[in-house]
């Protein structure tokens, strides 16, 4: 589970999809039939010219008129409808709510309308700070199968305040589902908050899930790097992983300064890449996250030179005897040393062999091929071989 987790990482890191525009409001609602009396008709077209030239006091004086007069259903929902209109151009919330209250009311309103309504209603709530209201508003909107993807956003913000993170995570899968079915990319911000809500449930797999499609969306170095951080905090991974980790975390952009370097040579020393110490260092000290005072990072450095020299004087005559073993453990021990020394092409065909002569972790296997093809620019064999891990 850990390694699959892992692999879809570098999956991202293989193809990131770019973000793009934000939800735009669904087309309006055919307008529902209605029948007027004759001096409503005349008064609510009075108050609609009034509205056109910004006479609201002229408008809602017609309008209350108007409403003295109302007969019909029709009448009761122009009347309120044209209320609505001055209330939100005046921002009197009170005038919205009282117009709000009579449309979901009325019966000429359709379900797809009232739950609009039920909507506009709970969020004027929500900027008053009435919380209950505001939740209970956007709940009915929910129920009556509002397609606006916000409304779930915004009850799924209301529930995490009354604690309901379950409740709170469900609201956002059906934001999310509503926002793909119109083809639009998800905010970022919806990630981050359904992140936040993961975990206060204490979900670690849901967490990992949503970075991913975090990082599929927008893999910024920032981003990365929290995600990576969860990762390593929560899932407690070996000396193997934790390298692949911060490898990771390094083809990413997302060392972030010399703790991320320092924790980086200790994973490396951990598994005794001396090579990878010195790469990591010198790239530190080229881009100034390293100044040379840190000790421990001096003293993991020391002798990584040498060592580096060592193999590479060494690795091509090990790899030619890998061929002609009888397992892939030989193969497999080449390739991550190619790896270590950041040559990525060449560990590639070294993992294949180690992969189709067994005897080797297959998972591990993919999983650094697929990290290896992925950082020499290879997409499409990097995600074939990470679609081989499974486990």
């Amino acid at each position: 589970m850990k390694q699959l987790a892992l692999g879809a990482m570098i999956g991202v890191l293989a193809v990131a999809a770019t973000p793009g525009a934000h939800f735009s409001a669904a087309a309006q609602a055919v307008e529902p039939e209605y029948q007027l009396t004759s001096d409503v008709r005349r008064l609510a077209e009075q108050a609609r010219v009034a509205i056109s030239q910004n006479n609201f006091s002229a408008a809602t004086s017609y309008l209350s008129q108007a409403s003295g007069l109302s007969r019909t259903d029709g009448d009761r929902y122009v009347v309120a409808t044209i209320q609505l209109d001055v209330g939100n151009r005046t921002f009197n919330a009170a005038q919205q709510i009282a117009a709000i209250n009579a449309l979901i009311n009325s019966p000429i309103v359709g379900e797809a309308q009232r739950a609009d309504l039920y909507y506009h209603r709970g969020r004027l709530a929500f900027h008053s700070q009435d919380a209950n209201v505001a939740h209970d508003m956007l709940a009915a909107a929910v129920e009556r199968g509002s397609a606006n993807p916000t409304t779930y956003i915004a009850l799924a913000s209301l529930k995490t305040q009354r604690g309901d993170n379950a409740g709170a995570l469900a609201m956002f899968d059906r934001a999310v589902e509503l926002q793909t079915a119109a083809a639009v990319p998800i905010p970022d911000n919806w990630y981050r908050r359904a992140i936040d809500i993961g975990q206060r449930l204490g979900d670690p797999a849901r967490v990992t899930q949503l970075n991913l499609a975090l990082l599929a969306g927008y893999p910024s170095a920032n981003n990365w790097r929290d995600a990576l951080e969860f990762y390593r905090n929560t899932m407690n991974p070996d000396d193997s992983a934790a390298i692949d980790l911060w490898r990771l975390q390094s083809a990413t952009g997302a060392l972030a300064g010399e703790r991320d370097y320092l924790n980086y040579a200790r994973a490396a020393s951990a598994v005794n890449a001396l090579p990878e110490i010195e790469r990591l260092v010198q790239a530190g000290r080229a881009n100034s996250m390293l100044d040379g005072g840190n000790g421990e990072i001096n003293a993991l450095d020391r002798g990584t030179t040498r060592a580096a020299q060592a193999l590479r004087n060494a690795i091509a005559g090990r790899a030619s005897s890998a061929a002609s073993s009888s397992t892939g453990v030989s193969a497999m021990s080449v390739a991550d040393d190619y790896l270590t020394l950041g040559q990525y092409a060449e560990a590639a065909p070294l993992y294949r062999m180690a992969i189709e002569k067994g005897g080797v972790d297959t998972d591990l296997a993919n999983l650094r091929l697929g990290m290896a093809l992925a950082l020499s620019g290879d997409t499409a064999g990097a995600q074939t071989a990470l679609a081989a891990v499974t486990g």
